[in-house]
């Protein structure tokens, strides 16, 4: 099975894999590649994946994403997030990907950045919410398919995908 992520640049990636190896080392939590899913869990073989990508995604650029709040859930994969602002992009290649996609597995978009993965009580959720600071915007540059398990550790990227710089 497979994931389909939105990656960032050099820059981003580093300020918030700080952020997730921070919240991962105070809660005994595992530490991942910070990452936007576009389209989640496709269980297809990976050639066929990497073509319904390629199709997807012609001639994008690079572009800048808006944080709209932070938030958390009881949704384990959604335990504690940044929401993310939809933006033409996005919706232009969520569209893509669901017409070439969808026949393989359904997937409801709703772009947000996970900082940790973990059953927390709801007082600590609440604190991290107050406590945490994060920056307003974010740019991403490019897609990669991401091989999924269950334990976050296992998680590796097998394809990536540069868009072009703007």
């Amino acid at each position: 099975m497979f994931a389909i992520w939105y990656l960032f640049d050099e820059d981003d990636e580093s300020y918030l894999s700080k952020i997730i190896n921070n919240l991962a080392k105070k809660y005994d939590a595992p530490s991942f590649t910070p990452h936007v899913t576009a389209y989640g869990l496709v269980n297809v073989d990976l050639k066929i994946l990497d073509q319904k990508i390629l199709e997807s995604i012609p001639e994008v650029q690079s572009f800048i994403v808006e944080r709209s709040r932070i938030n958390f859930s009881n949704n384990f994969w959604k335990s504690f997030f940044v929401e993310i602002l939809l933006n033409k992009n996005f919706i232009k290649i969520n569209d893509n990907l669901t017409k070439k996609l969808s026949k393989f597995s359904k997937y409801s978009f709703s772009p947000h950045i996970s900082l940790i993965y973990k059953h927390l009580e709801q007082s600590q959720k609440q604190f991290l919410t107050k406590s945490i600071d994060i920056k307003k915007n974010f740019r991403i540059t490019g897609m990669g398919i991401q091989e999924f398990s269950q334990n976050i550790d296992k998680w590796k990227l097998v394809k990536s995908y540069h868009f072009n710089e703007i």
